[in-house]
């Protein structure tokens, strides 16, 4: 082959700008929280990621492995790239399968988490973790899961609302962008 048309047929690789998927755990019972409008508005803070709903069956352990492995397989995803945004009960079973290591993802952004001790020890592990605390009053103490969190060495961070109502979405939308972000550029891939 001449060396003018090697020149030519070289391709210099374009760096592919790596797809984040965001997945709103949606609980049986259809929490507010999944609604498609909500999710029409935080497609525009992170125009790159992939919001979608996962619907689960059942709150169980089981149910959300489904739930998650159904969502990575429909939209092509690998976990690193997943972030998963949840709110209540939904969020704490989620928070027990990602902690230990058992649910791999790139990024948690969870509302409202119980707060009781976890059934297990923390264990190190890549994944950003974002807690979107409510004080109104109602919760319990979060010194024992966000000890547990700190002494673990983790990316977490702990994100306290003093109002109730949207700021709790809006709050949860942009930790997910600062996620994907991350998730993206190779910096939460360790």
């Amino acid at each position: 082959m001449s060396e003018s048309h090697r020149s030519a047929t070289t391709v210099t690789p374009i760096r592919a700008v790596a797809s984040i998927m965001v997945g709103v755990l949606a609980a049986p019972d259809a929490s507010a929280f999944a609604i498609p409008q909500k999710l029409a508005r935080w497609r525009r803070l992170t125009p790159l990621a992939t919001w979608a709903p996962i619907e689960l069956a059942e709150l169980s352990h089981a149910g959300i492995f489904y739930g998650v492995a159904a969502a990575l397989d429909r939209f092509a995803m690998v976990p690193r790239h997943l972030i998963l945004l949840g709110e209540g009960p939904v969020a704490r079973s989620a928070l027990e399968l990602v902690l230990p290591g058992a649910l791999p993802c790139g990024g948690i952004v969870f509302i409202d988490v119980f707060y009781g001790a976890l059934p297990f020890r923390i264990v190190p592990t890549a994944t950003a973790i974002r807690l979107v605390v409510h004080q109104n009053g109602s919760q319990r103490s979060p010194d024992t899961l966000t000890g547990a969190l700190r002494a673990a060495d983790l990316d977490a961070r702990i994100i306290n609302l003093n109002t109730a109502g949207d700021c709790a979405t809006g709050a949860a939308a942009s930790a997910a962008a600062t996620i994907g972000r991350q998730a993206r550029d190779g910096a939460g891939n360790r």
